[in-house]
C-alpha cells in the first residue's frame, strides 16, 4: 500500500502516471472508452488554461466558501421554506461536519490565505455562531 503523496516528498508520485492512484480506473481489456472529440479535447484546454492562469489559493477559497454556504444549506439558515411556509430541518450532524472542514482549511492554512484570510475566517466564525444559534432555538426549554 502506497502513502499519500505530501508537498515535502515524502511518497511522490510516478511522473510517468503509471503507479498513480486511480491511473488504470476505466482502463484497459475490454474498456469501452469513447475517444474525446476535437471540440472537448478544445474545451479541455481551454478550461486547463484558466485553471493554470488562476492562483491556486483562488480556487482553495473558492472551495472554502461552497463548505461555507454548505454549512449554512444544513443549518436551513438560507435555504427557503417550503410550499407551505415551513422553515427547513437542520441537520446539525451535517452542518457540524461541514464547519469542521472550513476549520481545518481556515486555520491549517492560516496565513498563506493571504488577501483570502480574514474573510475566511469571519465566514467561519459567522457559521460556528450560527449553528450554536440554532442547535439552542431546538433545545426544549430547561
Amino acid at each position: 500500500m502506497s502513502g499519500l503523496w505530501t508537498p515535502s516528498g515524502a511518497d511522490q508520485p510516478d511522473p510517468s502516471g503509471g503507479d498513480a492512484p486511480g491511473s488504470d480506473v476505466g482502463a484497459g481489456p475490454g474498456a469501452d472508452v469513447d475517444e474525446p472529440s476535437e471540440e472537448e479535447i478544445a474545451a479541455l484546454r481551454e478550461l486547463h488554461a484558466r485553471l493554470v492562469a488562476t492562483p491556486v489559493v483562488d480556487v482553495i477559497a473558492n472551495h472554502a466558501l461552497g463548505i461555507w454556504q454548505l454549512a449554512l444549506v444544513h443549518l436551513g439558515v438560507i435555504t427557503p421554506p417550503d410550499e407551505h411556509g415551513n422553515p427547513p430541518v437542520p441537520d446539525l450532524a451535517a452542518a457540524g461536519l461541514a464547519i469542521d472542514a472550513l476549520t481545518s482549511l481556515v486555520e491549517g492554512l492560516g496565513p498563506r490565505w493571504g488577501e483570502h484570510e480574514a474573510v475566511l475566517r469571519d465566514a467561519l466564525v459567522q457559521a460556528q455562531r450560527l449553528y450554536v444559534e440554532v442547535a439552542d432555538a431546538g433545545r426544549p426549554d430547561a
